[in-house]
């Protein structure tokens, strides 16, 4: 069951916080959605405040420990009061979007009639509209109807709305089930991949199109003198990389030698036969371990898809380290590079969801997820980076590094951090997870998500600053991280206590 309960917006809430929070706890399963305005009017004399209202729900919020069974019933501003002056800026807009939005209350006074009779809303407000709502938003009209057939041409425009809306394109379709779903990494070294897993991979038009670009460019110009080249795919999953190394040496004109090497005995199933009916004798298949394979010839080109959502987490650098000495000494890696970027997000509806756990691993555990409802606190900043092949000696992939952010531009609460990466196959060919330079269309990786146990508030111009290392020993790698401004937080993970990716 359902709880509706109006939000008092001026005077001092602490007693109906302590209300709601005594139901939540008394009543196991039912749910609180508080009717929330968006824009709280200003009492006489004050000036119009678009933030005091998020302000005053947050603080109900905190009064109740962020339990995820807190909606938000959100009432829109009437809109057409001096010519849109109540709708929010976008920041505040935005703001709302990453709350637990269950209904968008529209008052019959943001409607307006054109000179021929039509009902409408502004584009401002119907732009407004569509950012906060969701497939699952309840839509209420509500107010006195202006028109003798009562509400139905007020919901006769929001039908239209949504009925002029595009159809949803192949990657929505594919991405929306995953909107703020949190999943593990994969652990690539300690299982074998489904099928499934790698048949939602190959469904990547940018990702292939990519590597098959730093091939052939790779072959066109480093490898231009050369009669054959040798080229090695590592952890080559069902053969996508293998097709694009074939189609790469077909444009370049190119003789190739290619090796396959997979140790996932399901996907050796797919190479076989791919071999059998597909490539002959241009692909010679090998089952093995990457890191254990004894190679008849060096290679120069050793081609591998192992990054993660955070490039390094799923062993990349572990991996690549223990296969590139069947790289030739002026052969080369692809990918070459990957750097790791973090950024400080407010993220209230997925932390109530590992709040309503009751367990210390749900916020020490980083997971994938394709990030919907959040706001972002400032740019996101580069972490870690690895090179391949990696000439270091020794060789040591542990890493530690502490970032201070830019300042926030609005106060919000910090949730945790959001994981990216940026990698170059060849020169100036590469992909792109991070938002500021996203490889557009592809969708093989969403980020990844590091949890705070305890939300920060976060003031505006506070430069957040935190501290991550990357840990190592003969059987497992694993992150630890922590706050240190505006608060210092308990160090999250340590010794990988909740969470690692075993070698």
């Amino acid at each position: 069951g359902v709880v509706l309960a109006k939000l008092p917006m001026y005077r001092n809430n602490t007693n109906f916080g302590r209300t709601i929070s005594q139901g939540l706890r008394l009543t196991g399963g039912l749910k609180f959605w508080i009717q929330v305005p968006m824009v709280a009017k200003p009492l006489p004399f004050e000036e119009l405040d678009f933030g005091s209202s998020w302000r005053t729900w947050n603080d109900l919020r905190l009064l109740c420990e962020g339990d995820h069974r807190l909606g938000v019933c959100l009432e829109l501003p009437s809109g057409n009061e001096k010519k849109n002056s109540y709708i929010p800026p976008k920041s505040i807009i935005d703001k709302w979007n990453a709350e637990p939005i269950k209904a968008l209350i529209i008052p019959t006074k943001a409607f307006t009639m054109t000179k021929e009779g039509i009902v409408v809303l502004s584009e401002e407000y119907i732009s407004m509209f569509l950012r906060l709502t969701n497939a699952d938003t309840r839509i209420i009209i509500s107010g006195p109807s202006l028109y003798a057939e009562g509400h139905g041409p007020y919901l006769s425009v929001i039908q239209n709305i949504f009925e002029s809306l595009p159809g949803a394109t192949e990657q929505l379709k594919i991405e929306t089930p995953y909107r703020d779903f949190l999943q593990s990494p994969l652990q690539p070294l300690m299982d074998n991949l489904k099928s499934q897993t790698y048949e939602i991979f190959e469904k990547d038009p940018i990702k292939y199109s990519q590597y098959e670009k730093a091939i052939c460019k790779a072959l066109m110009t480093k490898f231009k003198s050369y009669e054959t080249v040798c080229i090695v795919v590592v952890g080559a999953g069902r053969g996508p990389l293998v097709r694009c190394a074939l189609r790469a040496g077909e444009k370049a004109e190119k003789k190739l030698r290619v090796y396959a090497v997979e140790k996932n005995p399901n996907a050796m199933i797919t190479l076989q036969n791919a071999k059998l009916n597909e490539w002959g004798d241009k692909v010679t298949v090998v089952h093995a371990d990457m890191r254990e394979w004894k190679a008849p010839e060096k290679a120069d080109i050793m081609v591998s898809e192992l990054l993660g959502s955070f490039g390094d987490n799923e062993l990349s650098p572990e991996c690549l380290d223990g296969a590139q000495w069947v790289i030739k000494s002026d052969g080369i890696s692809i990918p070459s590079d990957s750097t790791s970027y973090l950024q400080p997000i407010a993220y209230p509806k997925v932390w109530g969801n590992l709040n309503a756990t009751g367990l210390l691993k749900s916020f020490e555990t980083p997971y994938v997820v394709l990030l919907h409802r959040h706001v972002p606190l400032a740019e996101s900043k580069a972490a870690f980076s690895f090179f391949h092949p990696n000439d270091e000696k020794p060789v040591d992939n542990t890493r530690e590094i502490t970032i201070e952010f830019s300042e926030a531009k609005e106060e919000n609460i910090l949730h945790g951090f959001a994981g990216y990466f940026e990698s170059t196959l060849f020169e100036d060919i590469g992909l792109s997870i991070r938002p500021k330079t996203f490889s557009e269309g592809m969708f093989s990786w969403f980020s990844i998500f590091f949890p705070l146990r305890t939300p920060v508030k976060i003031k505006k111009g506070t430069r957040i600053k935190m501290k991550m290392w990357r840990c190592l020993n003969k059987s497992k790698v694993w992150y630890e991280w922590c706050l240190l401004n505006p608060s210092v937080s308990p160090i999250h993970n340590p010794n990988g206590r909740s969470y690692h990716i075993g070698l």
